[in-house]
């Protein structure tokens, strides 16, 4: 049975999960569950493994923690419920194309980090694009898809 919908996550949901944000963490942990079982696919870029390269919690205390390391290194094995993109020259030139057309439209400030997740949520034809960051809701009306935090759609209660 194929995935209900495919959802892309930038790398701060990831950092957010390896760094165990207890604020965060519920919709994560149930989107990872949801995944594992097949019921939503979640994709990312192979960028996001540069940019999780340690937790936020290490970069703050300057100390590397190898247990740490051992979680980061999981969320890339086979089996994992993450899915990894490979970066290519369409998703590079699609990036290039979005960053011209958010400053054509006023919408400047993409970096090409994000250009690169956005553009690689693009050719997944995701549903939905889950980011803390802020700054990328803003270009969400460059795509065909929300721009928004993690979140995990709640059920109808029986009768309502």
């Amino acid at each position: 049975m194929p995935a209900e919908s495919r959802i892309y996550w930038d790398a701060n949901v990831l950092l957010s999960y390896i760094d165990g944000d207890q604020d965060r963490l519920p919709p994560i942990e149930e989107l990872l569950r949801r995944s594992r079982a097949g019921e939503v696919e979640l994709v990312t870029s192979t960028l996001t493994q540069v940019e999780v390269a340690f937790a936020p919690s290490e970069k703050e205390a300057g100390v590397l923690d190898d247990e740490i390391e051992t979680a980061i290194d999981e969320l890339w094995l086979p089996g994992s419920p993450i899915k990894v993109v490979e970066l290519h020259a369409a998703v590079a030139a699609q990036a290039r194309a979005l960053m011209r057309t958010e400053l054509a439209s006023g919408r400047s400030g993409l970096r090409a980090s994000d250009g690169i997740h956005l553009a690689t949520a693009i050719t997944m034809s995701v549903d939905d694009f889950h980011t803390y960051d802020q700054r990328l809701s803003r270009h969400a009306a460059g795509v065909a898809f929300p721009v928004r935090e993690p979140f995990t759609p709640q059920g109808q209660l029986p009768g309502t």
